[in-house]
C-alpha cells in the first residue's frame, strides 16, 4: 500500500515470520526434523539478511530469539543476543556439515546428491503460505534444502487450508507436513513477555505441543519464567537469556524476520490510540477509531481471512483475523498501555499489595476458594497465605442482553478457569489451558467481595512489575454465567469442543456462539435447562428469582438475534455472513465509556536519541566519551534508558554497557582507559539502544569511530606539537630580526644626542634588548 491524499499508513513491527518444524516421530515416514541437530542446523541454512534485504526490501528486522528484535525483553539482553546472533549467523557449510553428520548418524543414506532412508527419498512436505512475502521465504528455504540433498515436496495453501494441517495433530503425527512458513501478529505492546516462550510450546499454539515438550531443561526454563520464578530483574534477566539459548539449540521455532505491518486507514478518519507493536491491527486502533467530523456513522473493516475457528471465549479467537471481532465485543478488566506495554486499568482499577518475592501475607478466613470436585466455593479457613493481594474497583455496567454484571459472574468465571485446566475435568481442553488460566489456577488462593463494587484477589504470585501481578489476578467477566452453563453441557457431552485439535479428536464441530452447526445445539440445552436453574458454584449467591431474569434475558436476546455471543464491550455482535463473509456489529448504547475515554493516549512520547559529541578516533589506552542527547517532540526528555553496545568491524561483540543521565536529556557513554586499551586497531561501531518509560519501543542509533595505536597517536601529536614549536621559532626568528634593525637605528641616534641623561637611559634600554635577544638565542639552543 502507497499514503495518498486518500490513504495513509499506520506502519508499527506488528508482524513475525518463522518456520515451525515439527519435531514428532511420524508415522508415515522418516522426518528428518525429529532430530534435533538437523533443526538447529536450519539457522545456518537461511541468510535473514538476504530475506529482509531482498524478500521484504528492507520493511524487516533479522530476528533469531524466542523473543522479538524489537522488544523491551530483547532490549535487556541485547549484548547477550548478540553473541547468539554471531553464532548463528548464516554458514551454508556449517549447516551442510551438521546436518550430513547427524542424517548419516541416523542411519541415511547419501546417493547421487539425494538422501535416502530405507531406500526411501527423504521428501519434506514442505506447507507454505503463498498470500504474501512467506511465498518467496518459502521457496529459498526450499531451495537451500534441495541444495543440500532433500527432496522437497511445496505444498501452497492458504490459511484456512494450511490450519488443517498444522493446526491439528493427526496430520502432524503422520508427517503430511514438516515445515511451515509461520506468520504471527503481535496486538498489543507488552513490557515482559514471560509468557511467550510457554505459549510457543504449548498446545495453544500447535497440537505438535501435545506430544513434544522441548528438552527438559527448556521446559524447566520455560515454566520457571511462565510462573515469575525469580527474585529479581537480574535473575528474571538470566532466564530470558537462557530460553533463548536454548530455544536456538532446539530448532523447533526458527524464527527469520520482525516485520513492519503497514495498515491502510482512510484518510477521513481522524486521530486515534496506537500501539507501537499492534498500529492498525490493534485492540486500542479499533477501538478509537473516529471521523474528523465528529461522533457516529459507519467503518468498513477489510480482513484477509474470515471465520477460521469457532467463536468461543474458550478455545476461539486465537487467529488473528478473528480477534479483531473478540477487540469489539468484548471488554478486558486491565489491558496493556499500547505505549509502554505495562497494565493499565480497563473495566477494573487495582492496588496491588505484595510481600514477594519471598514473603507471604495472610489471607482472610471468609475468602473464597473454588472446588471443582464438589462444583462449589468454599472459605479457605484459617492459616492460608499468598504472597500478593490485588484489590480491584470494578465499574459493572451491562451485559448486550441488558442484565446487570454480577458477582455471580465473577465468580462462575474463575470456576471456569479450573474447569478447562485441570486435566481431570470433563471440560479440559489442552488448547483451553493457555499459560494465563494456567498459570491463575496454579497460583489462586482466593477471592474475597469486601463491598458493593471492591474484590480483594489472592495469589501465590510476584512480578519485577506490580501491573502484571494486577494482570495475573484479574477476575473480570467477559461472559455470562449462563452461557458458560449451556457451553459447558454442550462439551461435557462431547457435541461440541472448545478447541479445533479436541473437535477434530472428537469427530465433532468447534463450539461457534455465533453460527453454524452450534446453534441448535446450543438452543436445544437452553430449551432443556429449567427458567430458574442455579448452577452448584452460585448456590446462596443468587437466587431463583435472579437466575430466572438471566434465562429470560439469554432466550430474548437469542430469539432476537439468533445467536448466543452476549459480552460487554461497545459493540453488540448482530450477525455474521460466512457467504459474503461478513460480520456486522452495532453500538450498544448502554456503555458505560464514552468515545473520548482514551485520549489521553493520542500521544506517543517516543524519545529519539543523537550524538551530539563524540571523537573520530579513539586511542588505544586512552579514555573517550560520547555524549548523547535524548528528546520527545524535540524537548529535552530524562525518562530513557539508553544502553550501548560496542562492536568491531565482524560485528563482534567487544563491549557493552549504560549510559549515565546528565539530567536536561543529555547521557554520556564513557569508554574508560582499560576498555580502549584492549581494543584492536580499527574501525568500532557504537550501536546505541534507547527504550523510554512512557514509550517502551527500542530507538536504535549508530556511531562509528577509529581505533589508532598509542604510539601512532603520540608519534602525531609530537609531529603537530613540533609543527607548532616551529611555527613559534620562525616567527621570534622574525621577531630578532626586527629587534636588530631596531638597535642599528638606536645607535644612529645616540650619536646625535647631546643630553647625557638620554644618552644614559638609552644605553640601558640597548642592554635590556641586548639581553632579551641573548635569551632568545639560548633557548634556540637548548631546543
Amino acid at each position: 500500500a502507497e499514503e495518498s491524499a486518500k490513504v495513509k499508513l499506520i506502519k508499527t513491527y506488528g508482524g513475525a515470520v518463522e518456520l515451525l518444524i515439527n519435531p514428532l516421530e511420524t508415522t508415515g515416514g522418516f522426518n528428518p526434523f525429529s532430530i534435533r541437530a538437523v533443526r538447529e542446523a536450519l539457522n545456518w541454512l537461511i541468510d535473514r539478511n538476504y530475506i529482509v534485504n531482498e524478500i521484504y526490501q528492507g520493511r524487516a528486522v533479522p530476528r533469531w530469539t524466542i523473543f522479538r528484535a524489537v522488544s523491551p525483553d530483547y532490549s535487556r539482553i541485547v549484548d547477550y543476543a548478540k553473541i547468539l546472533e554471531s553464532k548463528y549467523s548464516y554458514d551454508f557449510e556449517k549447516a551442510k556439515s551438521q546436518i550430513f553428520e547427524a542424517l548419516a548418524n541416523a542411519g541415511a543414506g547419501y546417493k547421487d546428491g539425494k538422501w535416502y532412508y530405507n531406500d526411501t527419498l527423504i521428501t519434506i512436505n514442505f506447507l507454505i503460505r503463498p498470500e504474501d512475502e512467506r511465498k518467496d521465504v518459502g521457496d529459498y528455504v526450499a531451495n537451500q534444502l534441495e541444495k543440500i540433498g532433500f527432496t522437497v515436496n511445496r505444498l501452497y495453501k492458504t490459511g484456512s487450508d494450511a490450519f488443517l494441517l498444522w493446526g491439528a495433530y493427526e496430520p502432524s503425527k503422520r508427517g503430511e507436513w514438516h515445515i511451515y512458513t509461520g506468520g504471527w501478529a503481535f496486538t498489543g505492546m507488552t513490557a515482559y513477555d514471560d509468557s511467550d516462550p510457554w505459549f510457543f510450546y504449548s498446545p495453544d499454539n500447535a497440537p505438535i505441543f501435545e506430544e513434544y515438550r522441548g528438552t527438559p531443561l527448556l521446559r524447566e526454563v520455560i515454566d520457571k519464567l511462565n510462573n515469575a520464578e525469580y527474585k529479581s530483574m537480574e535473575e528474571r534477566i538470566e532466564l530470558v537469556k537462557r530460553v533463548c539459548e536454548l530455544a536456538l539449540e532446539d530448532g523447533v521455532h526458527i524464527w527469520i524476520i520482525d516485520q513492519i505491518q503497514p495498515v491502510p486507514v482512510s484518510s477521513e478518519l481522524g486521530d486515534n490510540v496506537i500501539d507501537l507493536y499492534g498500529g492498525g491491527q490493534s485492540f486500542w486502533h479499533i477501538r478509537t477509531l473516529r471521523y474528523k467530523t465528529g461522533v457516529g456513522g459507519d467503518v468498513k473493516l477489510g480482513n484477509r481471512l474470515m471465520f477460521i475457528e469457532g467463536f468461543n471465549p474458550i478455545g476461539g479467537f486465537s487467529w488473528l483475523y478473528d480477534v479483531y471481532v473478540y477487540y469489539l465485543v468484548a471488554d478486558p478488566g486491565v489491558f496493556t498501555h499500547p505505549h509502554n506495554g505495562r497494565y493499565i486499568p480497563f473495566r477494573t482499577s487495582f492496588t496491588v499489595e505484595t510481600a514477594g518475592p519471598d514473603g507471604k501475607l495472610n489471607v482472610p478466613s471468609d475468602a473464597l476458594t473454588y472446588d471443582l470436585e464438589a462444583e462449589k466455593f468454599k472459605p479457605v479457613g484459617q492459616g492460608v497465605n499468598a504472597t500478593s493481594k490485588v484489590t480491584f474497583k470494578i465499574m459493572w455496567g451491562k451485559w448486550h442482553h441488558g442484565q446487570p454484571i454480577t458477582k455471580a459472574d465473577i465468580l462462575y468465571g474463575i470456576a471456569e478457569v479450573f474447569k478447562v485446566t485441570v486435566e481431570t475435568s470433563s471440560l479440559y481442553d489442552p488448547v483451553a489451558a493457555s499459560p494465563g488460566r494456567t498459570l491463575f489456577a496454579n497460583r489462586f488462593k482466593g477471592v474475597r467481595f469486601v463491598s458493593e463494587d471492591t474484590v480483594e484477589v489472592y495469589v501465590d504470585y510476584w512480578h519485577v512489575d506490580e501491573t502484571y501481578i494486577a494482570s495475573m489476578a484479574s477476575i473480570w467477566p467477559d461472559t455470562p454465567w449462563e452461557v458458560y452453563v449451556i457451553m459447558n453441557k454442550a462439551v461435557s457431552e462431547k457435541k461440541l469442543a472448545w478447541s479445533v485439535d479436541t473437535a477434530d479428536l472428537w469427530g465433532v464441530d468447534q463450539l461457534d456462539l455465533t453460527k453454524g452447526a452450534s446453534i441448535d445445539i446450543l438452543s436445544n440445552i437452553l430449551r432443556s435447562i429449567p427458567e430458574n436453574y442455579v448452577p452448584p458454584e452460585l448456590g446462596g449467591v443468587i437466587d431463583a428469582g435472579e437466575a430466572a431474569a438471566r434465562w429470560s434475558a439469554l432466550k430474548s436476546f437469542y430469539q432476537e438475534r439468533r445467536h448466543f455471543w452476549v459480552s460487554n464491550g461497545p459493540y453488540v455482535f448482530a450477525s455474521a455472513d460466512t457467504t459474503a463473509l461478513q460480520v456486522v456489529l452495532e453500538a450498544f448504547r448502554e456503555y458505560p465509556f464514552k468515545a473520548d475515554k482514551w485520549d489521553t493516549m493520542l500521544t506517543i512520547k517516543y524519545p529519539t536519541v543523537r550524538v551530539t559529541e563524540a571523537p573520530e578516533t579513539v586511542v588505544q589506552g586512552l579514555a573517550a566519551s560520547v555524549t548523547l542527547r535524548a528528546e520527545v517532540a524535540g524537548q529535552p526528555y530524562d525518562r530513557v534508558v539508553i544502553k550501548y553496545l560496542l562492536t568491531d568491524a565482524s560485528g563482534n561483540v567487544v563491549s557493552s554497557g549504560t549510559a549515565g543521565a546528565l539530567g536536561g536529556g543529555t547521557f554520556k557513554i564513557e569508554l574508560k582507559s582499560e576498555e580502549t586499551a584492549k581494543l584492536t586497531v580499527g574501525a568500532y561501531s557504537l550501536k546505541i539502544i534507547a527504550v523510554g518509560e512512557e514509550a517502551s519501543l527500542p530507538y536504535l542509533t549508530e556511531y562509528t569511530f577509529t581505533v589508532t595505536p598509542a604510539i601512532s597517536y603520540f608519534e602525531s601529536l609530537s609531529e603537530k606539537m613540533r609543527a607548532e614549536l616551529s611555527a613559534k621559532i620562525s616567527s621570534l626568528e622574525g621577531t630578532v630580526e626586527a629587534l636588530s634593525g631596531n638597535v642599528s637605528d638606536l645607535r644612529n641616534r645616540l650619536s646625535s644626542m647631546e643630553n647625557t641623561v638620554n644618552i644614559s637611559m638609552a644605553v640601558a634600554a640597548i642592554g635590556f634588548i641586548v639581553a632579551l635577544v641573548a635569551l632568545i638565542l639560548l633557548l634556540r639552543k637548548k631546543k
